[in-house]
This record gives structure tokens, sequence and C-alpha cells, in this order.
């Protein structure tokens, strides 16, 4: 079994890249395939739980997210030095587990692939 990391680093709405990294996401899963995200940079903003996409006419990212689970996709980390600075509490967030760099840099070492920016 093939274990893939995407990492998702840009904002959501701002382009269809995000959206798009987790619909690859799941259809890895969906050819068995361990998949885990890293949300770090601006892609932590993907994990607020209130989110208003029919502003700007695309799809909710939080409703992506929650079909994760049906896809067993549910190894979801956040960047703790992100969140610090920008003044965001974990607590905020959607469920994910936070990791420092050096965490980060081990879960890194542990993939077939890394999809997305290089932590």
């Amino acid at each position: 079994m093939k274990k893939l990391l995407f990492v998702i680093s840009a904002p959501p709405y701002t382009s269809k890249r995000g959206t798009a990294q987790l619909e690859a996401a799941m259809v890895a899963a969906a050819f068995d395939a361990e998949v885990s995200l890293v949300f770090r940079g601006d892609g932590i903003w993907s994990l607020l739980p209130d989110q208003s996409a029919q502003q700007v006419g695309q799809r909710s990212f939080a409703k992506v997210l929650q079909a994760l689970g049906d896809y067993e996709v549910d190894q979801l980390y956040v960047c703790l030095d992100s969140l610090a600075s920008r003044g965001v509490e974990a607590a905020e967030l959607m469920q994910a587990e936070g990791l420092d760099l050096a965490a980060q840099q081990l879960l890194l070492a542990e993939q077939d692939a890394v999809i997305g920016a290089a932590l």
C-alpha cells in the first residue's frame, strides 16, 4: 500500500487548488493508498468550521473535509508554527492533529510520495 502525503498550503477559495488536492486524496484513498493531509501556511484557513463558500460561488471546503472519513482518510495534521504565526488556536479548527516542524519532517520521511508544497 502506497503512503501519500498531501500538503495543502494555499488558502481556500482563492483558487481551486486546495479542493483539487482534496479530491485527488479521496481518489487515491479509493484505490487503497494510505493518505495523510497536512495543512500549513495559509492552508490552515481551510480547517475553519464556519465557511460561506456560496458567496464566492464554490463548494464548501469544510463539507469536502467532512467527506474524507467516507474514504478512510483520517490522518489530518496542521502545522503548529503556521497556527502560531496567524494567531489561530487549534481548538478553533476542525479535527486535525497539531505537528511541529520536526514531527512534519518525520511524517514526510515515512511517505512514498508527497503531493503539494514541500515541507
